[in-house]
């Protein structure tokens, strides 16, 4: 009998978690909807910070808006992953009597407490070596304050899921909303140098961009910058200057070199 009864409380826990989530749904929803639009700005701020290292901003008027998922896809699918994590995780926190006495509850407070300062860090290191033109140094630096915005980001979405779900009224939200602020920054600072630092790398002579000929200019190897459609934005290989001179060209007028192959 006792087994009945343990299996019944159970089930009740069971359908009160899932209650609960339903009626959280149209937040989680918004949610959803608020992060998918934090990729899209990061996604259009990288891609913008790109073209202009190459001095051909004007592409982004040809631009796709799928681009600029495509270029945030990554973190957004880790954001949304984290964030499923977090919030189904109240409903595995039920069993405890005393949510905000776990462990990992803990945890995320005090990502939330250093997490910012730490990431503020990050964020004044990067625009240094950016402007010491230490590129790679940038770009490992990005990445890592990437995976930092992730863990605050679920850490942050953690304490505000038990703060309103869970009525957790004694929670202070002082930090939670430094926290934001930071991320906000940190998005758009981290998004804008891994533009400008991967534009670098392209630039170069032995970036892995597409090569290909021009069938009216067959003595000169290109690279492709950018395609959409039919139509393909290209720039010689070898250039003066700070900025190469990206042009238009239509996919029938390039001959494509396969990669690997000698060029000399």
């Amino acid at each position: 009998m006792p087994s009945n009864d343990n299996k019944k409380k159970k089930a009740e826990v069971a359908r009160a978690n899932t209650r609960r989530i339903i009626e959280q749904a149209p937040k989680i929803l918004i949610g959803l909807f608020a992060i998918t639009g934090v990729a899209y700005l990061a996604g259009s701020v990288y891609t913008r910070s790109y073209f202009s290292e190459f001095g051909a901003a004007w592409i982004l008027d040809e631009v796709p808006t799928t681009v600029y998922f495509s270029q945030s896809w990554i973190p957004l699918l880790l954001i949304l992953f984290l964030g499923y994590l977090a919030t189904t995780n109240l409903a595995s926190m039920e069993s405890h009597g005393n949510v905000t006495g776990t462990k990992r509850f803990k945890v995320s407070v005090a990502v939330v407490q250093y997490g910012p300062w730490l990431l503020v860090g990050f964020l004044t290191m990067i625009p240094l070596l950016s402007g010491l033109s230490w590129v790679m140094p940038t770009i490992v630096l990005s990445v890592v304050a990437i995976a930092l915005l992730l863990l605050l980001f679920a850490s942050t979405l953690e304490l505000l899921v038990v703060r309103f779900a869970k009525a957790g009224g004694h929670i202070d939200l002082s930090m939670v909303y430094l926290s934001l602020a930071v991320m906000a920054v940190g998005l758009y600072i981290v998004s804008v140098q891994l533009g400008l630092n991967w534009a670098r790398v392209d630039k170069q002579a032995s970036s892995s961009l597409f090569k290909v000929y021009l069938r009216d200019d067959e003595a000169r190897e290109y690279k492709v910058l950018f395609a959409t459609g039919d139509k393909l934005y290209v720039f010689p290989s070898a250039y003066e200057g700070e900025y190469p001179p990206v042009a238009a060209t239509a996919a029938s007028e390039v001959t494509f070199i396969p990669s690997g192959a000698k060029t000399d």
